[in-house]
């Protein structure tokens, strides 16, 4: 169930700077930000680098590497999340996106769980 979630079907969207991706938290409950990484992200088989990607929950900003700084913030189990990558899409409408989420709930200690999901999505 949650590997479909992650990534929303017309979530792609092309921006000046590269691309947005509208995602799902790949939860059943709401985590801080704290226990959230954002493992991988490709798109047409080529690795996006985390430091291309800012990520933006309840309309705030972070690094992918900052995540693990912010206990304090919530990403709720019914919104939104956006990834804005500063690198070009290829040329085309449609292209495979796979982005691999990772979670550490602070409720089950030393777990980690490691979310990936595949897409063949359409720029809106």
């Amino acid at each position: 169930m949650f590997v479909t979630r992650i990534l929303t079907n017309d979530g792609l969207r092309r921006t000046a700077a590269g691309f947005d991706l509208d995602i799902r938290v790949p939860w059943y409950r709401a985590l801080p930000l704290s226990t959230v990484e954002i493992a991988e992200l490709t798109v047409d088989g080529e690795t996006i680098d985390n430091k291309l990607i800012t990520f933006e929950v309840n309309g705030k900003l972070f690094t992918t590497a900052d995540l693990i700084n912010h206990p304090e913030e919530w990403w709720f189990v019914l919104d939104s999340a956006y990834l804005h990558v500063n690198h070009p899409l290829k040329p085309g409408a449609e292209h495979d996106v796979a982005l691999t989420v990772g979670l550490f709930p602070p409720y089950i200690p030393g777990f980690h769980r490691l979310t990936e999901c595949k897409k063949r999505l359409t720029v809106n």
